[in-house]
């Protein structure tokens, strides 16, 4: 006489609790990790983007400017009239804020120009990711950035 089981047995059941135990500690870290790199990766990007503009500036001994796109849905800059340009940057998810002097600007297309003598517009861009939060201080007599950088914990 054959008996036929109408369910599982505790080992098999505990195998595979092990094995979806496993595979969630490897998984859940790396989705939670991807706000970071993301931010990570703007933040050198629009690091690069400014050096750039104010290296050939000083190289061609001409003015440069650069333009700073905001995130939208589809991408794609607010104002049609505005191309994407070399040197020019564009978030990929970030808030971005400009500030100089009394002007503020959130999450709008802004310029900054960078001289043949290595000034330029000077100001502070404030990039914010999830809780990543940067900001990139361009002093207007040398154009060099200094980036000083949090983290807002208590979205966490």
């Amino acid at each position: 006489m054959v008996k036929h089981s109408n369910g599982f047995t505790l080992m098999e059941l505990m195998i595979v609790m092990a094995i979806i135990a496993i595979a969630s500690a490897v998984i859940i870290p790396r989705i939670g990790s991807n706000d970071g790199k993301l931010y990570r990766a703007q933040l050198q990007t629009l690091t690069v983007a400014l050096n750039y503009n104010r290296r050939s500036a000083v190289v061609m001994n001409r003015p440069f400017e650069m333009t700073l796109f905001p995130f939208t849905e589809n991408n794609l800059p607010h104002d049609s009239t505005n191309k994407q340009k070399k040197g020019d940057w564009a978030s990929q998810g970030a808030d971005i804020q400009w500030q100089s002097g009394t002007q503020k600007l959130h999450n709008k297309v802004f310029k900054i120009k960078y001289f043949p003598q290595g000034g330029a517009t000077g100001g502070i861009i404030r990039l914010q990711q999830g809780r990543f939060i940067a900001r990139l201080i361009i002093d207007g007599i040398t154009g060099k950035v200094t980036i000083e950088e949090t983290h807002n914990d208590s979205d966490s």
